[in-house]
């Protein structure tokens, strides 16, 4: 009887100890179906009480800075990042997210060397890769930036973003054959995959192919009729074309889908100018002589 009693106890010790390191854990799962359903706040409101209960709980801290990241608190994302990191520094998955976070701040030699970290504790995840290929072309390192994507399409060959992203790079470096290329392979892989349609009409517009670019244009537009990118590229490729009344509409309809897009703004304020110079043509568009 007492050797039982002795069993017991140990058992119930055992599972006492198991609750008291796992203290949290249950918050976190709930926090993380509020961060699926969007309520960012109850979420993180969760991910709090997880890490009072448990303050050395490093997948909360994780958790927590990737919805901060998703409300737009990148500072916060980064602080909860680094003390995910301080605890657990072999979690490839965090030094990926803080690189994410860090591109988002501008601070992209930043967001390579956390990309560089993931790699080399999982150097077989083709979307860091894809990831860091995204921070070089940031920075105009195309060159590396297609090593990355070579690397992402040898890991995931059948992945129309990595072909995409690569066929962007090749039009940024003039070699429109090869970003055509790129671009037509992501759309064999998924032919309703609008980003690429409006990369091959960004190509277009730059091989000066103003009426093969609006219909590539036209189809990411059918594709995916919210995208204010879409817009600026026809809108773009109208200008382009000297159609000043269909660019005006297309970056107008960018700025109501998207009001914070300088680059619609801008392309707008330069059709109006050539539109004042048609209707006016003597008009001095600078500033009269002292």
């Amino acid at each position: 009887m007492k050797r039982t009693v002795v069993i017991v106890a140990v058992v119930v010790g055992v599972a006492f100890a198991a609750a008291y390191s796992n203290r949290g854990w249950v918050y976190k799962k709930r926090a993380f179906v509020y961060a699926v359903t969007g309520e960012l706040d109850r979420a993180i409101a969760d991910f709090d009480e997880a890490i009072r209960l448990n303050p050395n709980y490093a997948d909360a801290y994780a958790d927590r800075g990737v919805t901060f990241a998703r409300k737009g608190e990148l500072d916060r994302s980064i602080a909860d990042l680094d003390e995910a990191i301080r605890l657990n520094p072999k979690n490839a998955l965090v030094y990926y997210n803080r690189g994410g976070v860090y591109g988002r701040k501008g601070e992209l030699d930043r967001s390579i060397a956390d990309f560089d970290e993931a790699i080399r504790l999982d150097p077989k995840d083709a979307d860091t890769y894809r990831n860091r290929g995204l921070a070089y072309n940031s920075k105009g390192s195309y060159d590396l930036a297609i090593v990355d994507f070579n690397e992402a399409i040898r890991l995931d060959p059948k992945n129309a973003v990595f072909y995409t992203n690569r066929g962007n790079v090749y039009n940024r470096k003039g070699d429109y054959a090869r970003a055509i290329a790129d671009l037509d392979q992501a759309i064999e892989l998924d032919p309703k995959f609008a980003a690429a349609y409006n990369s091959r009409g960004d190509t277009y517009i730059h091989k000066g192919d103003y009426d093969r670019a609006i219909a590539e244009v036209n189809e990411a537009i059918r594709l995916g009729p919210k995208s204010a990118v879409a817009y600026i590229t026809r809108g773009e490729a109208y200008e382009a074309k000297n159609d000043p009344d269909h660019a005006i509409a297309d970056f107008d309809q960018a700025l109501r889908l998207d009001p914070s897009l300088a680059k619609a703004r801008e392309g707008r304020e330069r059709v109006q100018v050539l539109l004042a110079k048609r209707s006016n043509p003597g008009a001095q568009t600078n500033a009269p002589a002292r």
